[in-house]
């Protein structure tokens, strides 16, 4: 950790003493509808996960990272207690993985690609999990099933994120809007998606900013939200439908092809100390389901 002048051509706000530089970064995020008294859908998401800095090259404009990821992600239908299929309105799918993520960003633009890998059945450990919780902290009563849930299967996805910003109005209180388009493309998911985001509030440009999970020079508070407005086209979701190819599963249903994405995001950093906290809402993602809230916790801490 050293003291250094700002960097990319931005202008100090702080003195060169007040600036720190963190390269790394511990990540922790939980995706949860349990604050809606709802256990469905996708019910609970854990990632654990590892972020860096990486050293810049001469003569590059280019701020680039790389993340390891661990998750967990479980999805349940609505009526847990259900032991028909016939009256499930999904699958109980689980999956259980690791994702690598490499991100470039400059003034105007964020381009990111991960890579995720994991299994899905009973070695994803979603059925344990989620019925130790119950066991714990539920009546008997409310004990899940997972009746003919997704089948195990090994799942390979590459996911390309892109986005850029315009800045309308500068801090205090600045206003920026992202176009930001996004794919999925593999086993697991095969989607095109296009989003609309507004920033509003003090929030440092691309390359500095939490809403990019950007690392290094800090010195600057920023507390912002966010209005985002997706579109996704889905082509194969396995969550529903099981592996692209030799599916095993004995119940499966179809995925809607178009599907409505609604977030009201939060962040804050201060120091070494980067919170998000986002609501997120989707439309029904098959014919059975109903719309879903659930919320997004997300705590780091750069080193």
């Amino acid at each position: 950790m050293v003291a250094i002048p700002s960097v990319f051509g931005q202008k100090d706000t702080t003195s060169i003493s007040e600036k720190r530089v963190y390269t790394k970064q511990f990540e922790l995020r939980h995706d949860n509808d349990f604050l809606h008294f709802t256990d469905q859908y996708y019910s609970t998401g854990s990632f654990l996960g590892l972020r860096s800095l990486i050293e810049p090259g001469k003569d590059t404009l280019q701020k680039k990272h790389f993340g390891f990821y661990l998750f967990q992600e479980i999805y349940t239908p609505s009526n847990i207690t259900e032991t028909n299929t016939l009256y499930f309105d999904r699958p109980y799918a689980g999956i259980l993985g690791f994702l690598t993520e490499y991100s470039l960003a400059n003034q105007k633009r964020f381009l990111e690609y991960r890579l995720a890998m994991g299994f899905t059945g009973q070695m994803s450990g979603a059925e344990g999990l989620q019925s130790l919780f119950h066991t714990a902290v539920a009546t008997d009563s409310q004990s899940s099933t997972w009746n003919d849930q997704i089948a195990m299967s090994l799942h390979a996805n590459l996911y390309v994120n892109y986005a850029y910003e315009i800045k309308f109005q500068p801090n205090p209180f600045s206003v920026h809007f992202a176009i930001n388009p996004s794919l999925g493309f593999g086993t697991r998911d095969m989607y095109l998606e296009q989003d609309a985001v507004f920033y509003f509030g003090k929030r440092s440009p691309i390359t500095e900013t939490t809403a990019y999970k950007q690392l290094g020079t800090t010195g600057e508070r920023e507390l912002f939200f966010a209005i985002r407005l997706g579109y996704r086209y889905v082509f194969h979701d396995a969550m529903l439908e099981g592996n692209l190819f030799n599916d095993r599963s004995t119940f499966t249903v179809t995925p809607y092809n178009q599907l409505f994405l609604y977030n009201f995001e939060l962040y804050y950093r201060k120091g070494r100390n980067d919170i998000k906290f986002t609501y997120n809402f989707e439309t029904p993602r098959n014919r059975a389901a109903e719309p879903h809230l659930y919320m997004t916790l997300t705590l780091a801490r750069s080193y």
